[in-house]
């Protein structure tokens, strides 16, 4: 079990959706050796003037800097030599920038030799069906448009996509067990109503258990461990919940 939990661990990006460096070193203290990979967002990047990195650098913890890079190719290539100056585990741009931005950012990857993984931004899991269509007018629904996207990402030389949950399995189906697949939009099963709703803004959720058994690589989760009465014990049930599913 114990080998369980550490795999469960290198899966579990706790996302640092905090406007402080207090609040920040606050939960890293408190979740302690548990977390071993963390998510900074453009609220904590900015709010901390990109402090956060070195912090979590000298607490010896994985990063995945979520900024969600989207530009004309030039300011995306200067924005991402920044990210990989910064040596962090992961890294994304949107996979709306085209195939064009994305290829030349993973040439950039091998020409600096960098380990870091490149993440193509999909579908926002804040988005459902009528969200798209009101964006794009596109007759694809979700998961159809989540899979011409990674496609594109895929032939671009990227290391996977974020993605929700939900659309995970078909990822895993069509484009191969190697390209990974990040996925917000996960809630465990103590923070959903008797209807399975999450009650907050994501749309496209699923459970850390399904998740994982729908080919999901990493979840990113927020709110139900930084908003709970006791962080550390809402982190070691998510863990438990992951490694049942591993």
């Amino acid at each position: 079990m114990n080998n369980l939990i550490e795999d469960a661990k290198n899966r579990l990006i706790v996302a640092l959706d905090y406007s402080s460096m207090p609040d920040i070193e606050k939960l890293v203290e408190k979740l302690g050796e548990s977390i071993s990979i963390y998510k900074v967002g453009l609220e904590s990047y900015l709010n901390t003037e990109g402090k956060v990195v070195d912090y979590l650098h000298q607490k010896k913890k994985k990063i995945f800097l979520d900024l969600k890079f989207h530009d004309i190719t030039n300011t995306v290539k200067m924005a991402c030599e920044n990210a990989i100056r910064k040596n962090v585990f992961m890294f994304n741009i949107h996979c709306s920038n085209g195939s064009r931005t994305m290829s030349e950012v993973s040439e950039l990857l091998k020409k600096h030799n960098s380990q870091s993984l490149l993440i193509g931004v999909t579908v926002l899991t804040n988005l459902d069906e009528k969200d798209i269509n009101e964006i794009f007018k596109s007759t694809l629904n979700i998961e159809e448009l989540v899979l011409n996207m990674a496609t594109v990402a895929k032939k671009s030389n990227m290391s996977g996509i974020v993605c929700s949950p939900n659309e995970s399995g078909i990822i895993k189906e069509k484009l191969g067990k190697d390209f990974i697949t990040v996925c917000p939009g996960v809630r465990p099963k103590f923070t959903l109503d008797q209807n399975g709703k999450s009650g907050d803004d994501q749309n496209r959720i699923m459970t850390p258990y399904n998740a994982i058994k729908n080919g999901a690589d990493f979840l990113v989760i927020g709110r139900p461990i930084t908003k709970a009465e006791n962080p550390l014990e809402a982190a070691k049930a998510i863990l438990e919940e992951i490694s049942e599913a591993l």
